[in-house]
Formats: structure tokens, C-alpha cells, sequence
């Protein structure tokens, strides 16, 4: 009881308190109550509160340390003692027998608490503890209770006989807790509510990390600041700075480090060494849920050195153990969704090697590139890709400023480029410009201007420019390509006709109608020759065209076009496929434009349907078509709907787009003439 601290109530676990205290309180048989979670988590404190409620009613309480095997052993004799065993009798018969006996006839009520029981198999002494043979029992009736706190959180330890209690990190939505814990340990002083807020989020809210930084802080306050050693933290953000440059620079007696080394060594001790490098491993990827259904098979490890000839079930084994013993959390997945690993904050900084950077490289770019990873274009694929695109960019970049072989850091640059073009396709245009120009300069260095791995990366980032509304330098951009391509594969090799199709829809944005007529016109004539008529290329550049014939004012040719377009998307991609919803989106606006508005607005809404459905409220396609319909109904005279519908697409625009992009300008237009009769969509 002297390690409990009177002056600090313990924090944010009300509820659990009210969950044990119910199950040791309850009428009848009663499992034994088992405190699991991550070392550091609180357990034995939330075990001492609840030992100081129990002595509060004079009830007999016993407390056995379970580190070790001999500790356990005559810590459990000298409670049998104590409840009435004779010695003789400890001595002569099996001593849990002898044990339980005794505290089944103990008169009064009795609580068992036994604290560190991380290697559960201690516990089972002559028999078996997951079969209520073990030196840990049922208690035989309603006076008696037994409370274990461990680290090892699996089901299967512990059995019929035990009920589980995870203790977790003070984290989510509300950390007041955590940020409590500090201040009681901190003072008043050591800084504001928000940055001790931050700070509790990055110690993710574990509460002997919280406690040792709260009781950091006000013992360096003590300290007249002449006598600092230099660089010392003096408050939450400066502790903070300190941390993120490194754990030793705020752990320097090892408590934090030593706490994951115990669970390490538990590890070992069963006969999974290889734990140790797999969480190695884990910890070098980014600080965000990791999909290990991809980066963790024994495809993604092939070139993961020791790792390397583990099978799929030796992977399991480990993760399970792993997160067994709360050194990562292995998170169930949403419906539909791919299963996720988080790693406590504290345990990354813990285990962090930069030694593993290249097996993480490596990993990484193979489960890029795995049939079942699948392209980030492919709306099925989508999931994977939000998923992986953190860990390729903080990967990317850090190997590129490594020392990392060739041949590692161009691995992760192709992953790089895979990211940037889902972060494209999911209308995130600004973080996918940036990645591709940080790909396009390092492809350069290595590869040269022309290799076709440069060329694709500037086609592609020609292609974001456009999206972001800079249309002159797109142009010059796709110029640059196109020509390049015209010299290494001539003019009608499917990468020089994708950019001269790409070129020509820029053209087109510019309002160089007749000229971006006849360039789709003389791409198209080369697809259906190379490709047929149904192929996707084929079919994106006669969209293309259809639109350059809208605006050109020869709209029954088409919305013929694009009705012929439409009918293949739809029977090779499907109802919802993004191409098939931008043309249904582009023949809505021609059936629009022939003045047949209610069916136009039908269209619109249908569309929008999809798009918000499938890209989100807030994605630059679902704005063009929100902000066309919002055209639509203004049309029909329902003006104050329509301002409300603009509005909101203003709104949207500005934060995503920027005050300047033709779509937003387009939307203020539109705002501005509300009222005025409209000449030209």
C-alpha cells in the first residue's frame, strides 16, 4: 500500500472500478478477475485502489508477487499459512490443494491479488490454470475473490475460469484524464491546457509515460535555472521537442525503454525470438494504422531478411503474441475494409531502427505491386490504397534523404508514384502534385530526362497541373512529354497517344476548339485501329471529343456520342465506375443544354447519388456536379434553392480548391447572376 499515492486520485477508470467491483462482489462462484493490458497502462495502480476500497471494510486482503516462479510459490505458502494450513501439511500434500482448501473454509471475505502474472504458464503449477486446476482457482463461494494483473491480454491463456479487464491507454476524443495525470504531477506551471493536451496525445495517453513526464517536469522546476544542464525540458512543449528527437532524451533512466524489453523477454523466453525484429519492423513503417493483411505476408517480407522464411502461419503466431502482450493493438476491420495494426506511440519510439528502413523499403514496394494490392485508380482498390498511401510517403521520403542502396530508394520512389496517384484520383490534388514533383526530382537524378519511369511521372504530374486549373503550364508540360515520346516511340505508341489525348483536352480548356477537335479526332482514328472501340482509351478520347462537339454547339452528335460511350462504360466498368459516372455526368449537361431540364436534373441527381456515395461530398467531381445541378434548378426557377445549393459548393470549393481555380470562380459566377437571365451555360 505504500506505493499507492493518496495525494493523486487515480484517473479515467470509473467504469472499470465499477466492472471489478461488480464481478468480485457477485452472489455465487465467482471467475477470477484478470487486469490485462500494455505495460505502463495502470494495472497494478487500478488493483491498489481497489485493495484500498476492500480494506476500508476490514476485509482480509493478500498481495503475491508473480515475477518469478519461487516469489509466487512462497508468496501462495505463506497465504495458505496464514489462512489456517499447518505446515506439516504444506509440506506432505500438493500445495494449491492444501491452499484452496484452507481458503474455501476462510470465514471472512478474502481478496487474492495476484500482481505481474506476465508469464501466465507460472500460474499453473501441478496442473493447469485455463482448467481451474493451476495454483490460481475459482474461489469455492462468495467470500472470497482473486484479482491478476498481466501483460498478456489472450483469451486462450486464461480460459473458462477468468475474466478479462483490458486496461488501455487513456486515449480517444476526451483525453481530460491524461492530460489530468500530467498537471497532478506537473504543477500549474509547466504550460498551457492545449499544450499539455498535445502532449498527453503523444505519450498516447499511457499513464506511467504521463507520470514520469509530469514528475520530469517538476523536478527540473526545482532546479534554479543556472543549474540546468542545457536543452532541459521546463515544460510540455519542450518535453515534447525533446521526445520527438529521441525517447532517450527524456528517459534517461530506461524506465519507458525497460518496461517493453520486460515483454520482449517474455517473448523470447517462449520460444518467438523473431517477435523482436518483427516489431522492429512495425515500428519503422508510419505512425498510422498499418494494413498488415499487405505489408506483413510472407510475400511483402521475401526480402526481410531473418523474417524472410516465415510462413503465414509463423506471421500470425507473432502478430498475435505481439498484441498478446499489448505491444501492438491489432484492430478488427469495418465491414468490407482491410484489418489494421496500431503501435502504442511510445512503443515505436521504443523500437524504432533506422538499421530496418531498407526491409521496410522492401516490404513495402512488393506489397505495392502485389496482384492483390490491386491499382489506386480501381474504386475496389481504393481502400488499400488509403491505407498504404501514408506509410509509402513517410517511407519515400525518408529514404531519399538516407544512404540506402539505389535500387531501395527507387523501390520506394515507385511505390511514391503509385500514392500520388491515388491521392489524384481521390481529387487530393495539391498532396499529389507534391509528391510527384519530390518523384519526378529523384527519378531525374537517377534516371535521366527521357527513361520512360521519368516520362511517366511528368505525364502524370502534367496531368494534376491541369486538374488544378494552371492550364498554360499543363500545356507546356504535356509538350515537353509528347515530344520526348514522339523521338524514343514514335507518334502512334499507346504512351505518346495517351499524352497527345491528354494535350488535346487542355487544348480543349483553353477554348482552342477546332484544334482539339482534330488532335482527338486523329488519336481516335489510331486507337480503334491499335486498341478496338471498346477499349477504355478508346472510349476516354471519344468522351473527349463529345465534349469538344458540345461546346462546339453540335449537340445532337453529341449526346449521340456520349450515349454510345455511356453503353460500353456501363457494360464493361458498371453503373458506378468514376468513368462511367463522368459521362453520364457530361450527357446529363447536353440534355441540359437541348432544354430538356427536368430530364437533365434526373440525371444530375442520380449521378450525384453515386459520386457522394463513392467519392465523398466534397470531392472536385461531386462539386461539378452538385454544381451543375444547382445550374439546373435555377433553370426551373427555383432560385432560392439553387443559391443555397451554390453556396455550399462555394464553400467546399474555396477550402479545397483555393479562391482562384476555374471551378471556384465558375461557382461565384454563377452566385453573382443569380437573378439574371442566363445566356451560356
Amino acid at each position: 500500500m505504500g506505493l499507492r499515492d493518496q495525494r493523486r486520485p487515480v484517473r479515467g477508470r470509473d467504469a472499470l472500478f465499477g466492472r471489478v467491483e461488480t464481478a468480485l462482489s457477485a452472489p455465487g462462484t465467482r471467475l477470477v478477475q484478470v487486469l490485462c493490458g500494455l505495460g505502463g497502462s495502470g494495472k497494478t495502480t487500478v488493483a491498489l485502489e481497489l485493495v484500498s476500497r476492500r480494506l476500508a471494510h476490514a476485509e482480509q486482503v493478500w498481495w503475491v508477487d508473480a515475477r518469478h516462479e519461487t516469489t509466487l510459490e512462497a508468496g501462495l505458502r505463506a497465504v495458505a499459512r496464514q489462512a489456517g494450513a499447518p505446515e506439516e501439511q504444506l509440506r506432505g500434500g500438493d500445495t494449491a490443494d492444501v491452499l484452496w482448501s484452507y481458503l474455501a473454509q476462510y470465514e471472512r471475505p478474502w481478496l487474492l491479488v495476484v500482481d505481474n502474472a506476465d508469464d501466465p504458464a507460472l500460474l499453473d503449477g501441478p496442473g493447469k490454470l485455463s482448467e481451474g486446476t493451476g495454483w490460481i482457482r475459482l474461489p469455492a463461494d462468495s467470500r472470497g475473490g482473486v484479482l491478476v494483473t498481466t501483460r498478456d491480454s489472450a483469451p486462450q491463456t486464461w480460459g473458462g475460469v477468468c475474466a478479462l479487464h483490458p486496461v488501455r491507454p487513456l486515449t480517444g476524443d476526451d483525453i481530460t484524464d491524461a492530460v489530468q495525470i500530467l498537471r497532478d504531477h506537473a504543477g500549474e506551471m509547466a504550460g498551457s491546457s492545449d499544450d499539455a493536451r498535445l502532449l498527453a496525445r503523444r505519450l498516447g495517453g499511457l499513464p506511467l509515460a504521463l507520470s514520469l513526464a509530469g514528475t520530469y517536469l517538476a523536478d527540473a522546476n526545482t532546479v534554479p535555472a543556472p543549474y540546468r544542464e542545457p536543452d532541459t525540458p521546463v515544460d510540455f512543449r519542450s518535453y515534447q521537442a525533446a521526445l520527438d528527437r529521441g525517447l532517450e532524451h527524456v528517459d534517461r533512466d530506461n524506465v519507458i525503454t525497460q518496461t517493453w524489453a520486460m515483454s520482449l523477454k517474455l517473448l523470447d523466453q517462449r520460444g518467438l525470438p523473431l517477435a523482436r525484429p518483427l516489431l522492429r519492423l512495425i515500428a519503422t513503417f508510419a505512425d498510422a494504422p498499418l494494413p498488415y493483411t499487405l505489408l506483413l505476408t510472407p510475400h511483402a517480407l521475401a526480402a526481410a531478411g531473418e523474417l524472410a522464411h516465415l510462413d503465414g502461419p509463423a506471421v500470425w503466431r507473432l502478430l498475435t503474441a505481439l498484441a498478446g502482450l499489448g505491444l501492438i493493438d491489432l484492430q478488427p476491420a469495418d465491414s468490407g475494409a482491410l484489418p489494421t495494426l496500431r503501435v502504442h506511440p511510445l512503443v515505436r519510439d521504443a523500437s524504432i531502427d533506422e538499421a530496418t528502413l531498407g526491409t521496410a523499403v522492401s516490404a513495402l514496394h512488393n506489397a505495392a505491386f502485389a496482384d492483390e494490392t490491386g491499382v489506386p485508380e480501381e474504386p475496389d482498390y481504393w481502400d488499400h490504397w488509403r491505407l498504404l498511401q501514408p506509410h509509402v510517403v513517410d517511407l519515400f521520403h525518408r529514404a531519399a534523404a538516407s544512404e540506402l542502396p539505389v535500387q531501395r530508394i527507387d523501390d520506394a520512389a515507385s511505390a511514391a508514384h503509385f500514392a500520388a496517384r491515388y491521392l489524384r484520383v481521390k481529387g487530393l490534388y495539391g498532396q499529389a502534385r507534391s509528391l510527384f514533383e519530390a518523384v519526378l526530382a529523384h527519378e531525374r537524378a537517377l534516371l535521366g530526362d527521357t527513361h520512360p519511369e521519368t516520362l511517366a511521372t511528368r505525364h502524370t504530374l502534367a496531368r494534376v497541373v491541369h486538374d488544378l486549373g494552371e492550364l498554360e503550364q499543363a500545356r507546356s508540360e504535356f509538350e515537353a512529354v509528347l515530344a520526348h515520346e514522339r523521338a524514343i516511340y514514335g507518334d502512334t505508341h499507346p504512351d505518346t497517344l495517351t499524352t497527345r489525348h491528354q494535350l488535346a483536352r487542355v487544348v480543349h480548356d483553353l477554348g482552342e476548339l477546332e484544334q482539339a477537335r482534330g488532335e482527338f479526332e486523329a488519336v481516335l482514328a489510331h486507337e480503334r485501329a491499335l486498341l478496338g472501340e471498346t477499349h477504355p482509351e478508346t472510349l476516354a478520347t471519344r468522351h473527349e471529343l463529345a465534349g469538344v462537339l458540345r461546346d462546339l454547339g453540335e449537340l445532337e452528335q453529341a449526346r449521340g456520342e456520349y450515349e454510345a460511350v455511356l453503353a460500353h462504360e456501363r457494360a464493361i466498368l458498371g453503373d458506378t465506375h468514376p468513368e462511367t459516372l463522368a459521362t453520364w455526368h457530361n450527357l446529363a449537361g447536353v440534355v441540359r443544354d437541348l432544354g430538356e431540364l427536368e430530364q437533365a436534373r434526373g440525371e444530375y441527381e442520380a449521378v450525384l447519388a453515386h459520386e457522394r456515395a463513392i467519392l465523398g461530398d466534397t470531392h472536385p467531381h461531386t462539386l461539378a456536379t452538385w454544381h451543375n445541378l444547382a445550374g439546373v434548378v435555377r433553370d426551373l426557377g427555383e432560385l432560392e434553392q439553387a443559391r443555397g445549393e451554390f453556396e455550399a459548393v462555394l464553400a467546399h470549393e474555396r477550402a479545397i480548391l483555393g479562391d482562384t481555380h476555374p471551378y471556384t470562380l465558375a461557382t461565384q459566377h454563377e452566385l453573382a447572376n443569380l437573378r439574371q437571365p442566363r445566356a451560356v451555360d
